[in-house]
């Protein structure tokens, strides 16, 4: 009790070189936390629009489907119920619907433009994909039941058809069979463009139209599954694989969607890097400081030692006021880029990407994220001040009174 007395009264006693070494333990901590939030923020906004606007949990396909040598549109499957009441009764699945995935052309009669497109039924495709409903752009409208001949284009196509809502284009695409056959098409709305690797050139029909089109009736390339966890997805499509059998393959979002995936990794890598990098800087800072008082308190320090106070007490005496200053700093650092955080969570941020719609992200971070920040915060000054307290112990009583 004595020490921490001393401690305290000596962290109070040099305000200012206390206050410079708790306000940089207080950005370090706070700086990790917002870089946090806002990458929890940014990763779930991309794997939504990836994962529940396009691509789903988890694909069935046919197998060999996704080999880019063969013609996918021959790797079909029956458009059974039978099938989708089996996928819904596997655990970890609440939802399944049908899509095909096709290419071709489309064109205004005097302009033509290459075009792929994903084919959905959307009585059920909004319940595995519920952000598709969304994924349009200002002033367009998702596809519907209603919607027997109608497309939503990418900006690309959108621009080479200089169309407008209500357009009729003619889509041309080869069939199973080889054969070409096009069909008129209403433009409904137009996607939105949300990074600048996305591509301009996707369409969005209704899965009839494509069946017509590509004479495919009763037939579908995949079917689409969206799971309780997405974190678990991996685990469901497993079950899937078992029910399934050899003849079908199965792929969860994170082996549908590489660049997301590597996205997510080299954030993290980024992420770390920044931790690591205010780490340095903050136990770099504290051992500036803590040196200083060393040198400052040569005096005290001398007549501690002269009047019998044990180097391990002296050793104490400094990791207290460390201790002291961590806890100050990590733990105002912490609730201040918790606090903005938690604003930015609720109000939203709004970006726009190069070349792409607005996007509009959520910050959010964890409490056991913000916990290990305070610790890890606090270690670090407890480790940075280990140098100066060991070699304040090891002052020569009678070398540090001749200051006196």
């Amino acid at each position: 009790m004595t020490l921490l007395k001393v401690a305290l009264r000596n962290v109070v006693r040099n305000k200012w070189r206390s206050a410079i070494s708790a306000v940089a333990i207080l950005v370090g901590v706070g700086v990790v936390v917002f870089v946090q939030g806002f990458t929890n923020g940014f990763l779930k906004n991309v794997v939504e629009d990836a994962v529940l606007a396009k691509v789903g949990a988890i694909q069935v396909h046919r197998k060999g489907y996704l080999d880019a040598e063969k013609d996918q549109l021959k790797l079909d499957m029956p458009d059974d119920p039978a099938i989708v009441a089996k996928l819904s009764a596997i655990p970890g699945v609440t939802a399944v619907t049908r899509r095909i995935a096709f290419e071709g052309m489309i064109g205004n009669g005097s302009v033509s433009s290459v075009f792929m497109a994903t084919a959905i039924d959307p009585r059920t495709e909004y319940a595995v994909c519920p952000k598709r409903r969304e994924s349009v752009a200002a002033g367009s409208s998702p596809l519907d039941e209603k919607s027997e001949n109608g497309a939503l284009l990418g900006a690309q196509l959108v621009e080479a058809m200089e169309a407008k809502p209500g357009a009729t284009l003619t889509m041309l695409s080869a069939s199973q069979g080889g054969a070409s056959n096009a069909l008129d098409v209403t433009v409904r709305g137009f996607l939105p463009s949300r990074f600048i690797i996305e591509s301009k050139r996707m369409a969005t029909v209704g899965l009839p139209f494509a069946q017509e089109l590509l004479r495919m009736n009763g037939r579908v390339t995949e079917y689409v599954i969206q799971v309780e966890d997405l974190e678990r997805a991996d685990e469901v499509a497993e079950r899937v694989r078992a029910a399934m059998g050899e003849d079908y393959e199965v792929h969860g979002w994170r082996q549908l969607s590489p660049m997301v995936r590597d996205l997510l990794i080299r954030l993290r890598i980024v992420l770390v890097s920044v931790a690591v990098i205010l780490f340095l800087l903050v136990v770099s800072g504290i051992v500036n400081t803590m040196l200083m008082n060393v040198y400052e308190r040569v005096r005290e320090i001398g007549t501690m030692l002269a009047i019998g106070t044990r180097q391990r007490q002296v050793v104490s005496l400094f990791l207290i006021e460390a201790l002291t200053l961590g806890l100050v700093g990590a733990t105002l650092g912490a609730a201040i880029g918790w606090g903005v955080v938690a604003w930015m969570g609720k109000t939203g941020l709004t970006m726009r990407p190069p070349g792409g719609d607005p996007n509009h992200y959520f910050p959010s971070v964890e409490p056991s994220f913000v916990a290990g920040a305070v610790g890890l915060a606090v270690l670090g000054t407890l480790v940075a001040a280990l140098y100066p307290a060991w070699k304040a112990s090891r002052m020569r009583p009678v070398d540090a009174l001749r200051a006196i």
